[in-house]
């Protein structure tokens, strides 16, 4: 089976709020996404002020597979999908000062 590839927009989202889980994130045009998140396989939580660079499609109400919970976790976390680029819309990277990690959405 052939998959297309897509070209995949990152947005940068920054934190300005954390409660629990749920995340209140801001993008350079101001605009606020309320999303409950998850992050598993790192060392330490994010804080207010670190950034989350996610697919579009991910924050759009109308994707098929759009969702306010996600879970992410280390590439090599069984709970994902196999075989990911860099470019796939179930990866994101986080910006933690200095720090880029790069997590895939897990399933399950």
């Amino acid at each position: 089976m052939k998959y297309r590839k897509w070209s995949i927009v990152m947005v940068k989202l920054k934190i300005i709020n954390i409660n629990n889980y749920n995340y209140e994130l801001q993008n350079i045009n101001d605009k606020k996404y309320n999303l409950n998140l998850e992050f598993l396989d790192i060392k330490d939580n994010l804080k207010v002020g670190d950034y989350i660079y996610m697919s579009a499609e991910l924050l759009n109400p109308e994707y098929a597979g759009y969702s306010t919970n996600y879970t992410f976790g280390d590439l090599k976390n069984k709970y994902g999908r196999k075989n990911l680029s860099t470019g796939d819309i179930d990866v994101i990277r986080i910006e933690k000062g200095k720090e880029k990690i790069l997590l895939k959405r897990l399933y399950g």
